[in-house]
C-alpha cells in the first residue's frame, strides 16, 4: 500500500500505520555540487526508511523553485527528523541519475 502526504506533519491514522511506502513533498530535496568556484544545485528524489516503511521524498515539480539543499540549513519535514546517512539519491537533470547515498556526499555529517 502507497500513502501520498504533503509531509508537513506526521499523520495518526490507520491509512497511515498500514502503508508500506510513505510518498511526501513539502522538502523539495536538492543537493548543491561544487567543483573550484562553480556551484550547481540539483533537484532530488530521495529514498530511504522512516521507522518500517519504505519513504520517497520528491522534488519541487516548479521550474522556479530549486528546493531545500540536503547539506545546508535545518530540513522541514519531520519524516526527515533521523539520520539519513543511507537515504538513496536520485539527481534530476536531463535524465535521473543515482548518486548513492547521503553518507557518500561529501559536505554530509
Amino acid at each position: 500500500k502507497i500513502l501520498f502526504l504533503h509531509g508537513d506533519r506526521i499523520p495518526e491514522s490507520k491509512e497511515f500505520n498500514s502503508a508500506k511506502t510513505i510518498v511526501i513533498g513539502h522538502e523539495h530535496p536538492a543537493i548543491t555540487l561544487t567543483e573550484g568556484i562553480k556551484h550547481e544545485k540539483f533537484k532530488c528524489f530521495v529514498k530511504g526508511k522512516y521507522e518500517k516503511k519504505t519513504l520517497i521524498v520528491l522534488p519541487s515539480f516548479n521550474s522556479t523553485l530549486e528546493g531545500q539543499d540536503l547539506l545546508k540549513g535545518k530540513l522541514l519535514s519531520p519524516f526527515l527528523h533521523q539520520d539519513l546517512s543511507e537515504f538513496e539519491l536520485w539527481l534530476v537533470a536531463d535524465k535521473t541519475y543515482f548518486f548513492g547515498k547521503m553518507k557518500e556526499i561529501e559536505g554530509f555529517n
